[in-house]
């Protein structure tokens, strides 16, 4: 489902988001794409302390992200939330989703690669953060 041909940006998690996103990735028991990268990512985040949290800003839930899609050119601002969250018309992204699944820890300018469930390249950078 991922792609290995280069290495993915380090990411950063709260460990109060880190218990969520835990227990979300535990309780999903279908093979949702974004469930499946969700569960991957889990094993590659570093927990911080909400100290350091606040000097340096990285992809949480709630946070308000601006990304660039690579591979269709263009940008977008979502809210990355939980699951029950999720609202196509307020622009809210469920962390199952791929793309909020991708964002989760990502700093400004980290470019987060990987091969959708189509098995075609996926590819965002975030832009902007906001909390």
């Amino acid at each position: 489902m991922t792609t290995k041909t280069k290495a993915r940006p380090k990411v950063r998690v709260t460990e109060a988001d880190f218990e969520k996103l835990a227990a979300i990735g535990r309780a999903s028991r279908s093979p949702m794409p974004g469930a499946t990268l969700l569960l991957e990512e889990l094993e590659r985040f570093a927990i911080v302390s909400e100290q350091s949290e606040r000097r340096s800003k990285f992809v949480r839930l709630g946070s308000q992200v601006t990304y660039r899609d690579l591979v269709l050119q263009r940008e977008r601002t979502v809210r990355v939330g939980l699951p029950g969250e999720a609202n196509v018309d307020e622009n809210r992204i469920s962390v199952l989703a791929p793309v909020g699944a991708a964002l989760m820890g990502l700093s400004v300018g980290d470019v987060f690669r990987w091969l959708g469930p189509d098995e075609k390249p996926r590819e965002i950078e975030v832009l902007q953060i906001e909390d």
